[in-house]
């Protein structure tokens, strides 16, 4: 056979020479499929990992404004309301792209350059209800039980923390009750509760007092067992003389229904969750001008003075206001051209609002079945 004539090293007239391709054509193919499955295969888990976490913070920023914003409104006897997130969908779509381009120059030759793009979009839906009717009355109108004081007890609240905020009246200690709603014009009673409350936060602190639920002829109670010994004698004494009890009682039946105190039986009145929240609320700091303006009631004690709430809620919260948002908050809302936030180094409000959303759980109940949920069905092309 004749011998074949080397090909010049330039193209001739009138052909065509493809070179510099950076993926060879017959390998375009598996490139762009294994490209696709591995978008498939990585997009949900990326997506949960990313997307959970957003979810999650968003929902717990959202729920602490709500609630604080809720207690402004008190504050200002504005009508509170509650918007339920009842569930959380979220499709997502993933979508692939195939191109090929290059560039054909006849007598200089071309390149071909094969590419793709893999993108996903997510389109959430979110439902709200309001929280109204018997569902609301059930959970915010409905003193909380005694079960519940001592479910707050274990999971680690200081007992002072609970008795200030649900506990409306310890046997003949009255715990400020016209605070249990709009801020009352009269200064409140509260000074001898806190007396009591502080020797119970003491004994508290220094592992001497437990607290049980029992069954009493009556009904449902709790027992508070205080050690009797030198080291608990005189808070003790203290502590039987404000219940005013005739002697000295190591054991306490706290009840709901009406006891007497020379059996050691003290009646304990909760509050519901909207009396407690209305109680906290007299911590919002107001400013001077919606006093003078008569948009809250100012609040005097017997001589005329102006009552410092303070007083009663100054280790338990305090909300600042603010003409600028504030930088560093651990919950701000904006309010009637204002801003209102708790102090990020203020432990105690910070205590006290994380005690009145988990109150706020709990008492949800059946609303709990109706939580929000998070779905990510992918569909992929």
């Amino acid at each position: 056979p004749r011998p074949r004539a080397p090909r010049s090293a330039h193209p001739r007239a009138g052909e065509l020479r493809l070179t510099s391709s950076p993926v060879p054509p017959r390998l375009l193919l598996p490139v762009l499929t294994a490209a696709l499955l591995t978008a498939c295969v990585t997009t949900g888990p990326r997506s949960l990992r990313s997307g959970r976490g957003s979810y999650n913070a968003a929902i717990q920023r959202t729920n602490s404004e709500q609630l604080l914003l809720n207690l402004v409104r008190l504050r200002y006897r504005d009508a509170p309301l509650f918007l339920e997130i009842t569930s959380i969908s979220s499709s997502l779509s993933v979508e692939v792209g195939a191109s090929l381009g290059g560039a054909i120059s006849p007598g200089q030759g071309g390149s071909v350059a094969p590419g793709g793009a893999v993108s996903y979009i997510e389109r959430p839906t979110i439902t709200y209800a309001p929280l109204q009717g018997t569902r609301f009355g059930t959970q915010f109108l409905t003193p909380v039980e005694l079960s519940d004081i001592l479910l707050l007890y274990y999971s680690g609240w200081a007992i002072d923390r609970i008795f200030k905020v649900f506990v409306q009246r310890l046997g003949p200690l009255p715990n400020a009750p016209r605070a249990s709603g709009p801020t009352p014009d009269v200064a409140p009673l509260f000074e001898d509760f806190f007396a009591a409350t502080d020797v119970l936060r003491s004994l508290w602190n220094d592992g001497l007092l437990d607290l049980r639920q029992t069954q009493a002829a009556f009904g449902g109670a709790l027992v508070l067992k205080i050690e009797d010994s030198p080291a608990t004698a005189a808070r003790l004494e203290r502590l039987c003389k404000l219940l005013g009890m005739p002697a000295t009682r190591a054991t306490l039946v706290l009840t709901d229904a009406p006891g007497s105190p020379e059996s050691g039986v003290i009646q304990l009145v909760p509050r519901s969750l909207l009396a407690g929240m209305y109680y906290v609320s007299q911590g919002v700091e107001v400013p001077a001008d919606d006093y003078a303006a008569g948009r809250v009631p100012t609040t005097r004690d017997p001589s005329g003075a102006t009552f410092d709430w303070k007083r009663l809620t100054g280790a338990l919260m305090r909300i600042h206001h603010s003409a600028r948002e504030p930088a560093a908050a651990y919950a701000s809302v904006f309010y009637r051209d204002r801003w209102f936030y708790i102090d990020d180094t203020d432990l105690d409000s910070k205590s006290t609002f994380s005690f009145l959303s988990q109150v706020l759980e709990m008492q949800s109940g059946e609303i709990k079945n109706t939580g929000p949920i998070l779905t990510l069905p992918i569909a992929s092309d």
